[in-house]
């Protein structure tokens, strides 16, 4: 999966990082929601437009970070994350996450899940965030976001410097 990014995708998989996907599962980027479409038609053998649809119904519109802007403006920026969803277990989790805490979209996960992991810096962590600030303001990404219900939970945690 190709990205117009200069990041590495994050390789860490230890139970702290899944743990992100039981509190906040990552925000999406301008690009992710047609790619995890396409994987979600090809691995269902649905058609784009119910792969769409089964995509849209588990997405929700957070409220995103608050970020300061060049010249000193502070702003919200509103982002889409998978919904959470209670599991056959009782975990509350990404509705993506399966019963054996694996992602089931993996090769097409958010940028918020594959670009950031629990042991990542500030220093590390920075570039990443206004990257996906910046993609976040794409006006079709802002219009999908808007047909989307609003998030029920939402507990960001910050990166440590």
């Amino acid at each position: 999966m190709a990205k117009d990014y200069p990041f590495e995708r994050s390789t860490c998989a230890c139970r702290e990082c899944v743990r992100c996907c039981h509190r906040q599962p990552g925000p999406l980027d301008n690009k992710d929601f047609e790619e995890i479409v396409r994987h979600i038609a090809k691995k269902q053998g649905a058609s784009l437009e119910v792969a769409f649809q089964w995509v849209k119904s588990r997405l929700c519109a957070s409220p995103g970070a608050v970020v300061r802007m060049p010249g000193g403006a502070v702003m919200r920026i509103g982002s889409i994350t998978p919904q959470m969803r209670k599991r056959s277990d009782g975990v509350r989790c990404c509705v993506f996450l399966d019963e054996n805490d694996r992602c089931t979209i993996h090769e097409v996960s958010p940028f918020g899940c594959r670009m950031f992991d629990t042991h990542m810096d500030g220093k590390r962590a920075m570039p990443r965030s206004i990257a996906l600030a910046r993609a976040q303001l794409d006006p079709e990404y802002k219009a999908l976001r808007d047909t989307l219900p609003y998030a029920q939970s939402y507990r960001p945690q910050r990166y440590q410097a």
